[in-house]
C-alpha cells in the first residue's frame, strides 16, 4: 500500500480509536446514572427514528463515495455530482422528516418528548457529506473533527447528565454533538467544490435510480442491525434487554471497525484505480489479495481475545450486568464474518457496480436473520438475537463468496492462514490463563492485552508468517 493508503488507514483508526476509549470511559457512568430502563426508552425511540432514517438517506452513503472518487479528478465534474447527491439527499431528508413528525403526532403515546428531541438527527443527517470527502480519499478532514466532537459531548455528559430525569438532556447532548459534526464538515466541503445553483430534477435524474439500487441492501443490512432490536422489544416484555442486547453489539461493532475502516479507505481507491487506470482490473485484484490477508490477520486474533477477555473485563466495568459480557461473547463470530464480507462487498463488489450481487447476498442475510429472530428471541430473548446475527452475517459470506470466487480466487485454506489460526488460539490460551491467575481486574486486562499482542507477534514471527514480515519489511524501507 501507498502512503496516503496508509494514512487514510491511521487516521480513520484515530477516530475508531476515540470510539472505542469514549464508550469504555462513559457506558459504566452512563448505566448507572440513567439506568437500563430509561436507556431502554433511549434506545427504543433511537432505534424507531433509524427506520426513517433508513429511507431517508437510501444508498447515498456508499452511492457517494464511489461516485466522487469517479469524478474526483475533474473539478467541474466533481462540483456538479457533489451538488447534486447533496440537494436529493437534503429534499429526501426533508420529506423524511415531515412523515416523522406525523408518525410521532398518530402513533406515539409513551415518552412522546424523547422521540421528538430525536428529530435533530434527522437534521445532522441532512448535513452528512462524510462520503464526499471518503469519495477524494480525505479521511483526515473526518476523523479528527468527528474525534474532537465526541470527545466534547461525552464531556457534556459527564456534567449535566445526573440521574434518569436528565434523559432528555441526554438525547440533546447526543443529537446536537452530531449536528455539529456535520455542519463543520459541511462547511470545508467549500474548499473543493464550486457552489452553482443546481436542477432539482437533474438531481433526481442522474442519482436516484443507483441510490435506490443500493437502498435495497441498505433496508436488507437494516433487518438484522436495527430490526434486532426491535424485535427484542416486540417479542420480550423488558426494554432493558434492547440496552443490554445494543450495548454488546457496540463493543463488539466498535472494535469491528478497527477491519472495516480498510474497506473504507479502499473503496474510493479501488473504484479510481478500476475507472481511470491501465490495468485497473488487474489493480484490484492485487489489492484485495492483500486486504483479504489483512482482514483474517486482525480478525481471527481479535474474535479470540473478545471471547477470552470478556469474562474477566465486565465483572469490575459493569458490576452486576454479566448478561452484557455473555452477549459480547455470544456475538464475537461477526467480527470474523463481517470482517470477510467487507473485502467481498464493500471492496468488490459495490467498486465493480455489482448492485444486483450484493444486494442479492444482503437480502439472503436479512431473511435468514428475520426467520432466525422469530424462532430465537422468544425462547432466548436477547442471546437470541444475538445468535441471529452471526447465522445472518454467516449467510451473507457465504453468499458473497460464490460470486466472487472465480474472479479473486482467495483461499481460506492455506498455511499462512492455518498460522493465523494456530497463534490466535495459543494467545486465547494465555489470555485466559493469565485471567484465571489474575481474577477479573482492570490490571488483568491490560496484561492480558498487551500479553495477547506480543504472544501473537512473536508466534507469527517465529513461523515466518508471510504478511507480517512484508510489513516489517515496509518499516525498515522506510527507516532506511
Amino acid at each position: 500500500m501507498d502512503k496516503k493508503l496508509i494514512s487514510n488507514y491511521f487516521y480513520h483508526i484515530l477516530y475508531q480509536i476515540v470510539r472505542i476509549i469514549l464508550p469504555i470511559f462513559s457506558t459504566p457512568y452512563i448505566i448507572k446514572t440513567v439506568t437500563p430502563q430509561y436507556l431502554g426508552i433511549n434506545d427504543f425511540a433511537g432505534n424507531i427514528l433509524n427506520w426513517f432514517l433508513i429511507f431517508g438517506v437510501l444508498g447515498v452513503n456508499i452511492y457517494g463515495n464511489r461516485q466522487i472518487a469517479k469524478v474526483r479528478n475533474d473539478r467541474k465534474e466533481l462540483s456538479r455530482n457533489f451538488m447534486e447527491i447533496f440537494l436529493m439527499q437534503l429534499t429526501n431528508l426533508t420529506i423524511t422528516l415531515i412523515a416523522y413528525l406525523i408518525f410521532i403526532s398518530v402513533f406515539i403515546r409513551e415518552n412522546r418528548n424523547i422521540h421528538y428531541l430525536f428529530t435533530i438527527t434527522i437534521f445532522a443527517s441532512m448535513l452528512d457529506c462524510a462520503w464526499f470527502f471518503f469519495g477524494i480519499e480525505n479521511f483526515r478532514a473526518v476523523s479528527i473533527k468527528s474525534s474532537l466532537v465526541k470527545i466534547a459531548g461525552i464531556i457534556c455528559i459527564f456534567t449535566f447528565v445526573k440521574s434518569p430525569a436528565d434523559l432528555p438532556l441526554y438525547v440533546i447532548i447526543n443529537s446536537v454533538s452530531e449536528l455539529i459534526g456535520m455542519a463543520i464538515l459541511t462547511i470545508n466541503v467549500r474548499k473543493y467544490v464550486d457552489f452553482k445553483m443546481i436542477n432539482i430534477a437533474d438531481a433526481y435524474r442522474h442519482h436516484f435510480l443507483p441510490t435506490f439500487t443500493l437502498f435495497i441492501p441498505t433496508i436488507a443490512t437494516s433487518i438484522y442491525t436495527v430490526l434486532d432490536q426491535t424485535m427484542i422489544g416486540l417479542l420480550t416484555d423488558q426494554k432493558a434487554f434492547i440496552t443490554y442486547y445494543k450495548t454488546a453489539q457496540s463493543f463488539v461493532r466498535i472494535f469491528l471497525a478497527f477491519i472495516t475502516s480498510i474497506g473504507q479507505v479502499m473503496l474510493p481507491r479501488i473504484t479510481n484505480s478500476y475507472y481511470n487506470d491501465e490495468n485497473g482490473e488487474q489493480k484490484t485484484k492485487d489489492y484485495l489479495q492483500t486486504t483479504f490477508k489483512m482482514a483474517l490477520a486482525i480478525s481471527i486474533p481479535m474474535t479470540v481475545a473478545m471471547i477470552t477477555v470478556t469474562p474477566f473485563f465486565i465483572p469490575w466495568y459493569l458490576e452486576g450486568e454479566e448478561i452484557i459480557g455473555t452477549l459480547i461473547q455470544y456475538s464475537a463470530p461477526i467480527i470474523f464474518l463481517i470482517s470477510i464480507s467487507n473485502v467481498f462487498g464493500i471492496q468488490y463488489l459495490i467498486p465493480m457496480g455489482r448492485n444486483r450481487q450484493y444486494t442479492i447476498s444482503i437480502v439472503t442475510g436479512a431473511v435468514t436473520n428475520f426467520i432466525a429472530n422469530l424462532i430465537l428471541i422468544p425462547r432466548f430473548q436477547a442471546a437470541g438475537a444475538a445468535y441471529g446475527s452471526v447465522i445472518a452475517e454467516l449467510a451473507v459470506s457465504l453468499t458473497q463468496y460464490f460470486f466472487v470466487r472465480k474472479d479473486l480466487k482467495l483461499n481460506f485454506i492455506t498455511l499462512d492462514n492455518l498460522k493465523l489460526l494456530l497463534s490466535a488460539l495459543i494467545m486465547g490460551a494465555v489470555v485466559v490463563l493469565i485471567g484465571n491467575t489474575m481474577g477479573a481486574r482492570v490490571i488483568t486486562n491490560i496484561i492480558q492485552a498487551a500479553s495477547g499482542v506480543l504472544v501473537y507477534a512473536l508466534l507469527l514471527l517465529i513461523t515466518k508468517e508471510e504478511l507480517i514480515w512484508k510489513v516489517l519489511n515496509n518499516l525498515k524501507s522506510r527507516f532506511n
